[in-house]
């Protein structure tokens, strides 16, 4: 039971973060950066290399893109499509969309045509922006052919960069941001928090992706929770390489940052050493990550020899055991775990500030914030969970999306009859309201006719072997077990257990039809990994399922099988 005073700590924090979200999910993109200029017009809003915007800045050259696309034909509902990457020009393009109420529909910079034609078909843009060149990629060569089969597209703007990823002058740039000293909108708008920002495509991990329809408040409201959880005040910065075609690019990015009147430091492409480099160069006092771009930055060189100590406040989303091993190594004075998807608006909960217990600051997923109601529920029957039994995670609020665009029946067989989303996501709340997420249903095995959480045996094996420093768990199809469990591990430095040890200790410690049947060891460079820097679980259950049924010896190629 609470103390008095942590009772009225907890009290008082709760109160001002539903005071501040009450107002701010009222609150569209351009309105929040316009409210956030007002009150710190000389604040630097991005700094990219030796260039410095301020707020007054960007939000003058918001409103000039606006009237340069409201001259393109955009308005309140056109849907926008573009290929960004990182930069002071996307910033500028995110918030004049917002301001006209247009709809962006960010597209995966690694998509190729079939994914693009899905893309196309279900998002209907009837513009579209590029870059002409991402990575060496391109894009216009890429994007213009499969483009030019769907009639919903009027226009095309193909944008030329330059070496540094800035879009350089040209008539093309100036029709999309307007030429300097050129017409510029006022900053009234009829755009509100409600109204549709985005069309974001899933990430695909366990199926096609969806596009999802999210409201300005989403990510307005996401980035309030970030701001009372983590603290935030003008004075941060951020150092920003989130990709833009997923909600944790525009809420981590810009959204977050702006809303506070701090700076976002934008990266551009992300590069691991680029962005430890950028710890140092700026300062950086706030940054956010999971488990492996954590993994990523402690295996780049620049990790032990530049200066990290400015960096503070993290929010992040890994594993407790995971989170601890990497503590000491950061001057971290406040970490933060999160539950988000696209469908939450990139942030359903997250760690108060005021959470004293370190198991469930780093164990747990979070509190859900005020205006987010969080259920569990029994996927079969669809009856409420009690505390500490699991179930599937439904949730409604403001931060939920509005629908699945162009699939209706998907969008009806998403929600129940109270109105809570069900998100597919295996887990529980405590008897104190926080959130623990276990793994997606759809990451269940079933072997011998029980169902394993692919997510459960891997924070077991992270938390409870010695060796293992991080897992992932996918099931093979197997005649005898119907599925096999296996688990795809990396070693911490020095460790050389076998397959059959690893199997050896987790007998007696976990449920015998959990346990692995068999281990692949893999180093930290063998992971695939998917656009959002996750592992690729499709690609290793391939990988394993070849293994398992493969003759002969496969321990050269992943170690000791």
């Amino acid at each position: 039971m609470a103390k008095p005073m942590e009772a009225t700590v907890q009290a008082d924090y709760d109160a001002a973060l539903a005071a501040d979200l009450q107002v701010n999910t009222q609150l569209s993109t351009w309105q929040m950066l316009w409210r956030t200029a007002q009150r710190v017009p000389d604040n630097a809003a991005i700094i990219t290399g030796d260039t410095h915007i301020s707020y007054r800045e960007l939000a003058a050259q918001t409103l000039r893109a606006a009237a340069a696309l409201a001259e393109l034909g955009v308005s309140n509902g056109s849907r926008v499509a573009f290929v960004f990457h990182p930069s002071p020009d996307w910033a500028v393009l995110h918030y004049a969309l917002g301001r006209l109420g247009a709809v962006g529909v960010p597209i995966n910079t690694s998509y190729m045509a079939a994914e693009l034609e899905h893309l196309f078909a279900l998002a209907q843009p009837e513009l579209l922006i590029i870059v002409d060149r991402f990575r060496d990629v391109d894009m216009t060569g890429r994007l213009s052919p499969v483009a030019a089969r769907f009639g919903s597209i009027a226009q095309t703007v193909v944008l030329p960069v330059d070496d540094d990823g800035w879009v350089d002058s040209s008539p093309d740039r100036d029709r999309v941001f307007g030429p300097d000293g050129g017409a510029a909108l006022g900053p009234a708008s009829r755009v509100g928090g409600g109204d549709p920002a985005y069309i974001i495509f899933t990430s695909g991990s366990t199926a096609a992706p969806k596009p999802a329809l999210i409201a300005h408040r989403g990510m307005v409201g996401a980035a309030t929770g970030l701001q009372h959880a983590l603290g935030l005040v003008p004075e941060d910065r951020f150092v920003a390489s989130n990709p833009v075609f997923h909600t944790g690019g525009i809420v981590w990015n810009l959204t977050m940052p702006h809303l506070v009147g701090m700076t976002s430091c934008l990266v551009g492409v992300y590069e691991t050493g680029k962005v430890l480099r950028e710890m140092e160069r700026s300062k950086i006092t706030v940054m956010g990550a999971f488990d492996t771009k954590l993994t990523m930055m402690r295996n780049a060189p620049e990790y032990h020899t530049v200066d990290r100590s400015s960096v503070r406040k993290c929010n992040v989303g890994a594993t407790g055991s995971f989170l601890r091993s990497v503590l000491p190594e950061w001057n971290w004075e406040t970490v933060a775990q999160v539950y988000g998807s696209t469908e939450s608006g990139g942030l359903g909960s997250i760690t108060p500030r005021y959470e004293a217990d370190p198991k469930v600051r780093y164990d747990a997923n979070g509190r859900p914030m005020p205006g987010m109601e969080f259920v569990i529920k029994d996927p079969d029957t669809g009856h409420r969970c009690g505390p500490d039994e699991p179930g599937e995670i439904c949730f409604r609020g403001w931060g939920t999306f509005i629908e699945y665009v162009g699939m209706p029946e998907t969008t009806a067989e998403a929600f129940d009859d109270e109105g809570y989303f069900h998100s597919g996501d295996y887990g529980f709340l405590d008897e104190a309201g926080n959130l623990y997420f276990r793994g997606r249903y759809k990451l269940m095995i079933k072997t011998g006719g029980e169902n394993v959480s692919e997510r459960e045996v891997e924070i077991f094996c992270e938390d409870n072997l010695e060796a293992v420093k991080f897992a992932i768990v996918v099931g093979v199809p197997d005649p005898l077990w119907g599925e096999a469990v296996v688990a795809f591990v990396e070693l911490h430095e020095g460790a050389t257990e076998t397959s059959d040890g690893l199997v050896e200790a987790c007998r007696g410690r976990i449920a015998n039809f959990k346990v692995p049947k068999r281990f692949f060891v893999v180093t930290d460079e063998d992971w695939p990994l998917l656009d959002s820097g996750r592992p690729d679980r499709h690609e290793l259950r391939a990988r394993a399922a070849a293994l398992m049924g493969a003759e002969g010896d496969t321990r050269l190629r992943f170690g000791d099988g």
